[in-house]
């Protein structure tokens, strides 16, 4: 068993991912009473994927805070736990993301329909998303090189995001329809 040598910081996780789970609650509340013509579906879905990995990232954070006040303290354990909370906030928060592209780009195809302003919606919000991505890896390993370019799990969640953003433009040229 390792001695505790630093103060775990976890609350503010715990908090940010409890808000998460309302704003998650309450963006389906509203959609559901104005539903886009398409899209309600993978909408829907993503969102109730993000809601489950924000309580578990809650859940884990709490684990992590009480296994850091343990007497017999196992600090390899309490980070476990963190870097579990860490993946399951971030994934749920790229499905948040996925899932407001995707019902940014539905609502404008329903109020302005096929325009270059629909499908620059989700293109400028993820590029936005991106870019501070991007700021923050370097913020995050700076003297570090380029591995704030390496970061294993950012890059996935970008990836993700940008395979969100190639089924909306399949599906603005009529290739598929995103349910």
């Amino acid at each position: 068993m390792e001695k505790k040598e630093e103060k775990l910081n976890v609350r503010d996780w715990i908090i940010l991912s409890t808000t998460m789970i309302g704003v998650i609650l309450t963006i389906l509340a509203l959609i559901w009473q104005n539903i886009p013509s398409n899209g309600i579906v993978s909408v829907t879905f993503l969102l109730m994927l993000a809601f489950i990995l924000f309580v578990n990232s809650v859940s884990t954070n709490s684990k992590a805070q009480f296994e850091s006040k343990l007497k017999n303290l196992d600090l390899k354990k309490v980070k476990q736990f963190l870097t579990f909370a860490e993946y399951s906030f971030g994934l749920g928060f790229t499905f948040v993301i996925i899932a407001f592209t995707f019902l940014g780009y539905k609502y404008l195809l329903d109020f302005v329909g096929y325009n270059l302003l629909t499908l620059s919606l989700p293109i400028v919000f993820l590029l936005t998303a991106w870019i501070i991505i991007v700021i923050y890896n370097i913020i995050n390993y700076s003297g570090e090189g380029f591995k704030s370019f390496r970061s294993l799990k950012r890059s996935i969640w970008m990836i993700l995001e940008l395979i969100a953003l190639g089924f909306i433009v399949l599906d603005f040229f009529g290739i598929i329809i995103i349910p």
